[in-house]
């Protein structure tokens, strides 16, 4: 009675890998064909990024040529804008594990995988899988690197596309302020300007009537006009800005002099929140009623 050959070891672990390679390469060919859908699909985004970037500089552009453009509308297209950018974030997010595996392969490629099956017919199953394990880890850690300057990038953008916002809405509010004095009277210090003729923008109109100091809310470029009656010799008369001088007037004297003489100061200032303005006079003079006031507008 014959006894059958028992098959030999190299043979039992050739067949197994020529099974695990046939596989491979099956699944290989898959991800191939899922890779080239990816890959249009990245073109697709690219294209939305670049009309996304046009977009913005249009923005930008707003800033400084068209801020008398109607805020509503303004919006309505930071909002589009948004909803993009929302739209490619959810794209690329939902594609980060098929982008994964085919990144992964690409670089393992059939001409690789070949070579190595032919070079390499004498590695156990156990070192094949070791390869690919750190093959795995390695794109795993180059796509986090993708993904967090994916995520920089689209923070960097709706950080732009806020502070644009803000700004556009900051030079869109209205400022402005006319008051003159109610009585003839003789101060040193702030001269206050309690009769209010215009007032736009203005949040608390108590306190300067009260105090004689505007209080910037909105920050900007002002424009500042102050005309002063008197009937004082060298009448001088100060424009202060957080105490500080930033321009000044005066009379001329005439000895012996008793007629009315008017003064005045036009000043552009840039004021920042919670900044003081006000008109001031070192010494005490008489001021005449109705003929001495105040101006504020915000230009820009």
């Amino acid at each position: 009675m014959r006894h059958r050959k028992k098959p030999d070891i190299f043979e039992i672990k050739f067949s197994e890998m020529e099974q695990n390679y046939t596989l491979l390469k099956q699944a290989h060919e898959v991800l191939q064909q899922k890779f080239s859908l990816q890959e249009s699909e990245i073109i697709t985004l690219r294209k939305t990024s670049v009309e996304l970037e046009k977009k913005i500089s249009v923005i930008e552009q707003l800033k400084t040529i068209n801020q008398s453009m109607d805020l509503h509308q303004i919006q309505n297209k930071m909002q589009q804008l948004q909803q993009i950018t929302s739209l490619l974030k959810r794209n690329q997010n939902a594609r980060n594990q098929d982008f994964l595996a085919l990144y992964n392969l690409t670089l393992m490629s059939e001409k690789k995988l070949q070579e190595q099956f032919e070079n390499n017919q004498n590695l156990t199953n156990k070192k094949v899988f070791s390869i690919i394990t750190n093959n795995y880890k390695l794109m795993e850690n180059q796509l986090d690197m993708l993904t967090h300057e994916l995520n920089a990038s689209l923070t960097n953008v709706f950080s732009k596309m806020n502070m644009m916002s803000s700004q556009i809405g900051e030079n869109s509010k209205k400022v402005a302020l006319t008051a003159c004095t109610v009585a003839d009277k003789n101060i040193k210090g702030a001269i206050t300007f309690p009769n209010i003729y215009t007032s736009v923008g203005i949040t608390n109109q108590t306190a300067f009537q009260t105090t004689g100091k505007f209080v910037c809310d909105v920050p900007g470029l002002y424009y500042i006009s102050s005309y002063i009656r008197t009937s004082e010799n060298g009448f001088e008369y100060y424009l202060m800005k957080n105490n500080v001088l930033i321009s000044k007037s005066a009379t001329t004297t005439w000895p012996g002099s008793t007629s009315y003489s008017t003064s005045v100061i036009t000043a552009a200032v840039d004021v920042q929140t919670n900044d003081e303005l006000y008109i001031r006079t070192p010494n005490s003079y008489r001021i005449q009623y109705g003929f001495s006031c105040l101006t504020v507008i915000k230009v820009k």
